[in-house]
């Protein structure tokens, strides 16, 4: 990769999302003092509404469906705690909307500055830079959790290179509230960068998270049976589509950007890795454009 002084690219990636994210708190400035662009309106912070609604219900009833969302809570109960300081801010979620702006682009940018020094190939970083664009817009304009989940797993994969190996699988186990960050595992092993006697590290301190679901099954089969749970507006080819939605809705691009740059960075002969990164952005891109049609424009018509 270039000098940072010659390709500082990074830096106007920096500028995008702080622009993004100061846009958006204009945005919603103006939706809360104006009676103007209905759809807009109900749709901007979401994402943190159904996040407040879902922690109004208490821990023991954390599974409870909410009285703002269509679906019901299915991250880890842990989350309850990561997400409890946002949650006791007063107001009911009108400052604390603000903290968790401030906390996303905080986050990333760390990830972003840091992101230049770990990957080394410039291509890579390219699209991990797209993507993530493309993923904190989303993540920032229903002011979702996947900013975290990023932040997570940076850090578990750099204290992996530093041989920190628990460090590394606790930040794995925070990352986890959202199920889908387990993908993380397979692709650290398909990189070479653990091996398979190093999942301890990391199935160990998930695996203390997860105890009081042996304790309170029903408290578990709740939770499995939210993941499960099928929103009837989402018209896809597919049974399983509204499923998948959930799983890997637009805004996790930062997460998926991730996983590819671990994996591209893994590929030392520059012509395969040339060819997984054609076939890697092109299934990511067809898939994202395939649940945009599924999920906004379809139930629209």
């Amino acid at each position: 990769m270039k000098d940072e002084k010659e390709y500082p690219i990074h830096k106007y990636v920096i500028y995008i999302i702080s622009l993004i994210s100061i846009s958006f708190i204009i945005l919603r400035i103006l939706l809360y003092y104006f009676d103007i662009l209905p759809w807009i309106k109900e749709t901007k912070d979401i994402d943190f509404k159904i996040l407040i609604d879902g922690m109004d219900n208490g821990l023991i009833n954390f599974y409870d469906d909410g009285v703002i969302s269509k679906w019901p809570p299915y991250y880890l109960y842990f989350w309850y705690f990561l997400f409890f300081p946002v949650y006791i801010i007063p107001t009911d979620g009108l400052i604390g909307v603000y903290v968790w702006d401030a906390l996303r682009l905080i986050l990333t940018i760390v990830v972003v500055n840091k992101s230049a020094k770990v990957f080394k190939q410039k291509k890579n970083l390219l699209i991990f830079y797209i993507f993530s664009i493309v993923g904190y817009s989303i993540d920032a304009y229903y002011n979702n959790v996947n900013f975290l989940i990023v932040f997570f797993l940076f850090y578990s994969f750099i204290y992996i290179g530093k041989d920190k190996m628990w460090i590394a699988g606790i930040l794995f186990t925070l990352s986890t509230f959202k199920i889908t960050a387990i993908l993380f595992l397979p692709v650290l092993l398909l990189s070479k960068k653990i091996k398979v006697k190093d999942l301890i590290y990391f199935i160990a301190p998930f695996a203390l998270v997860c105890i009081p679901y042996l304790i309170f099954p029903e408290y578990f089969f709740q939770m499995t049976s939210n993941w499960f749970s099928r929103d009837t507006e989402i018209q896809g080819l597919l049974i399983i589509d509204s499923i998948i939605w959930k799983a890997l809705q637009p805004s996790h691009l930062m997460f998926i950007a991730l996983l590819v740059i671990i994996f591209l960075e893994s590929i030392n002969i520059e012509k395969k890795r040339k060819v997984y990164r054609l076939i890697l952005v092109s299934v990511i891109t067809i898939y994202y454009i395939y649940l945009t049609i599924i999920v906004f424009i379809i139930p629209a018509l």
